[in-house]
């Protein structure tokens, strides 16, 4: 066998290793049926199960990942010809929205704060998604937010000390040495010292032989960076949990034929949370759950020259490793959920369990829950969500159903998204360790609705659960997605999810918010969020990937949500950013002028603060755009500005930033064109009334005259401007001219009735 055909098999399975398979009871492990039929190692085989993976490992497999390009000629995933990179939205393009004043126009929401954009741009591919909260015990307003950022390699980290107001950033958290570079998945969480621990998947390939045969295969591994100041820097990575490929042993059929199996492990979907020890309450445990894909495929030699793979199968299973020592070191997996086996094939079901979340209770015990997509194949038939407890550190489980609902297929009819991972289930426990269960489903009663948001219950430490309920309350068929939920330190229960029942076109979605003070048994009014909708058309690559999930984290006093925002790219090139709102109001965004009045034709000083940093800021007078500027990284900026000559009177001024925010004020001009006006036509009506005038008369229009040249003297003095001089010279000429042509016109009267005398 050569090493082109292996290397082909096994980056075919970098993601079968991932697959959803199916088959096995659930609390069995059951081996599909196993096929006779023999074909060459072949790499359209990994196209089967990549679907599966947790969305970033799936770009990656698709080759939709901006990154790829740079990881040592593209090793985990396909590249496209450039003309067909440009058809599926995926070349690099430069800059964000708003390169004009054209810009989104923000309708607030009564409840919530106005959207804060928290990410930046560091290269031609401005793209973010898949954000993760997390709120620092010792201070409720010290927050980290953890995202996956096209411009680096691995997963990023903002910060705020002001309750999100304002974001320091981003701040890279490495992946191992030695590997290839990060997937994403980023998830963050706080220990009640202040200690921040950074989970994300790192991605690798590693060589192997098997009998005469060298090939290599994709692996992953589970990252843990630990941060003692509150995430401004970030330890070295340690892996919590690693995947390496290998061998098991050789076996002889009855017609002396040698098989070997080749192990293909790979771990996705990653979680992390730190709760207090149930074996000494003082002390904190880090947890890490995630998805194991082993992929095992049975290989022979024909004639000892050429490798051949029977049909594969895929286990897949919820694992759990814990560190008592802050991150340093770490448990051996246990395996959580049960392993079910699925084979590969066409027509062959694929069941896999994904989307393991653990959340622990104030008294150390551990709830790991996932989805199970059942045996009726992933995408589509009923799928259910399972719960596991540990009171014993998470050393040894005990299983119980949730929910079953009607599992949701790659993407949504109306978008192109893959919306699938909203299914796995996002879990929160409260004050008195009662369990609380957001997910989305398809409803059995409305046939033309691909998505609501689902809630379930215990209280009873996961026994027993309440019927399912549903959350939003719109009377729509359209669609609601990637749901997040976390349960106050009063017991309130606070839930937000992507909503697009204000679309008629069914593409953009708002943030919608709903919460329950009595343990889920009613909701107040879906709320909305977002104060401009999100079109994922709008947004990388193509709109095929906003994330899996959402975010949303309650303390005492405020409740705090992030999500992917695509308002940047409604004006121009694609662009997705992490955008943040509050239930507290924000400081607004505000402007000075120095001076706030005076003379046009002068230069004035405007000061701006609390816009979108880094982004351009539009100026304004009386609804016309006369400059833009550049706000810096704590959204201010300082400009001159020069104020045309216009009409006595105040002048709205206007700032708009590109994101839509925008403050206004107003210049009071005391000198314009109408004053002008004024004495001109106070003059010519005194020249009117030359014919038979008096001395004392002109001697009045001499006055006159003075006095608007004093007048426009004193503009001149005040405004230090060239352009009044211009203007002043103009005038006056204008106004000479004038007189004397009524002093010429005067004259000719006077002597033609001299002379008819």
């Amino acid at each position: 066998m050569t090493r082109r055909f292996l290397r082909a098999s096994v980056l075919l399975i970098l993601l079968l290793t991932t697959a959803s398979l199916s088959n096995s009871a659930l609390a069995g492990h059951e081996q599909g049926p196993t096929f006779s039929t023999p074909r060459p190692l072949d790499s359209s085989l990994m196209e089967a199960f990549q679907k599966n993976l947790s969305g970033s490992s799936w770009l990656m497999a698709e080759g939709l990942d901006p990154r790829l390009t740079t990881l040592k000629g593209n090793p985990l995933g396909r590249e496209f010809p450039p003309q067909e990179a440009k058809i599926r939205g995926i070349s690099p393009q430069a800059g964000g929205g708003g390169q004009g004043p054209l810009v989104p126009y923000r309708s607030p929401s009564p409840k919530f704060s106005r959207n804060i954009l928290v990410t930046r741009d560091f290269s031609r591919a401005p793209f973010q998604t898949e954000p993760h909260l997390a709120v620092d015990p010792k201070d409720p307003e010290h927050l980290i937010l953890g995202v996956i950022d096209y411009s680096f390699p691995g997963i990023t980290t903002y910060n705020s000390i002001d309750g999100g107001a304002t974001w320091e950033g981003p701040y890279q958290v490495k992946y191992p040495s030695g590997d290839l570079g990060g997937a994403g998945d980023p998830v963050i969480a706080f220990d009640r010292q202040g200690n921040a621990y950074a989970a994300s998947i790192s991605m690798n390939v590693e060589e192997f032989t098997i009998r005469n045969a060298v090939g290599d295969a994709a692996v992953s591994s589970i990252p843990i960076s630990a941060s003692s100041d509150g995430g401004f820097t970030w330890a070295e990575p340690i892996a919590s949990a690693q995947s390496h490929v290998d061998t098991g042993p050789a076996t002889v059929d009855a017609d002396g034929r040698t098989t070997y199996e080749l192990l293909l492990p790979f771990l996705d979907k990653p979680w992390v949370t730190v709760g207090p020890s149930s074996e000494d309450p003082d002390k904190d445990v880090i947890y890490v759950t995630y998805t194991k894909f082993l992929t095992i495929l049975p290989v022979f030699f024909l004639f000892d020259v050429e490798a051949f793979v029977l049909v594969p199968r895929t286990e897949t299973s919820i694992e759990l490793v814990r560190s008592e020592d802050g991150g340093l070191t770490w448990s051996d997996p246990v395996t959580v959920s049960p392993i079910v086996v699925s084979t590969q094939g066409e027509d062959a079901p694929k069941r896999v369990v994904q989307g393991s979340q653990p959340a622990v209770a104030p008294d150390g015990t551990v709830y790991v829950n996932w989805m199970d997509s059942t045996d009726d194949d992933s995408f589509k038939g009923r799928a259910e969500i399972y719960v596991a407890r540990s009171e014993d550190n998470g050393r040894t489980f005990v299983r119980n159903r949730a929910s079953d609902f009607n599992e949701l297929p790659f993407s949504p009819r109306n978008t192109f998204f893959r919306y699938w991972g909203a299914t796995f289930p996002q879990i929160s426990t409260g004050p008195q360790g009662e369990i609380y269960i957001v997910y989305t489903g398809l409803p059995s009663e409305k046939k033309t609705d691909d998505g609501d948001i689902y809630f379930v219950a215990s209280t009873d430490r996961g026994e027993t659960w309440t019927p399912k309920k549903k959350l939003n309350d719109d009377e729509t068929n359209r669609l609601q997605f990637f749901p997040s939920i976390s349960a106050g330190p009063d017991g309130t229960i606070h839930a937000m999810w992507g909503d697009m029942r204000d679309d008629p076109v069914e593409t953009r979605y708002n943030i919608y918010y709903a919460s329950s003070d009595d343990g889920g048994k009613t909701w107040i009014e879906n709320a909305r969020v977002t104060d401009f909708p999100s079109n994922p058309n709008h947004a990388f690559p193509g709109g095929a990937f906003i994330g899996d999930y959402f975010t949303i984290a309650a303390t005492e006093d405020d409740v705090y949500m992030a999500w992917p925002d695509a308002r940047l790219g409604e004006f121009g090139a694609q662009n997705q950013k992490i955008a943040f709102a509050r239930t507290k109001l924000m400081p607004l965004p505000s402007i000075f002028l120095s001076p706030p009045s005076g003379p046009g034709g002068k230069d004035i000083t405007i000061q701006g603060s609390n816009f979108q940093p880094d982004q351009d800021v539009f100026l304004e007078i009386s609804g016309a755009v006369v400059s833009a500027v550049r706000s810096d990284a704590d959204g201010r900026f300082t400009a001159r500005l020069f104020i045309p000559i216009s009409g006595e009177g105040a002048h709205d001024f206007r700032a708009i930033d590109a994101s839509g925010n925008i403050a206004t004020s107003s210049f009071f001009m005391d000198f314009g064109f109408d004053n002008i006006q004024g004495s001109i036509g106070d003059i010519i009506d005194q020249l009117d009334s030359l014919d038979g005038a008096s001395g004392g008369q002109l001697q009045s229009i001499q006055d006159s005259l003075g006095q608007f040249q004093t007048t426009l003297e004193g503009v001149e003095a005040d405004g230090d401007s060239e352009g009044i001089k211009v203007w002043m010279v103009i005038i006056i000429a204008l106004i000479v001219a004038v007189v004397a042509s009524y002093l010429g016109l005067l004259a000719g009267s006077l002597i033609a009735r001299g002379r008819s005398a």
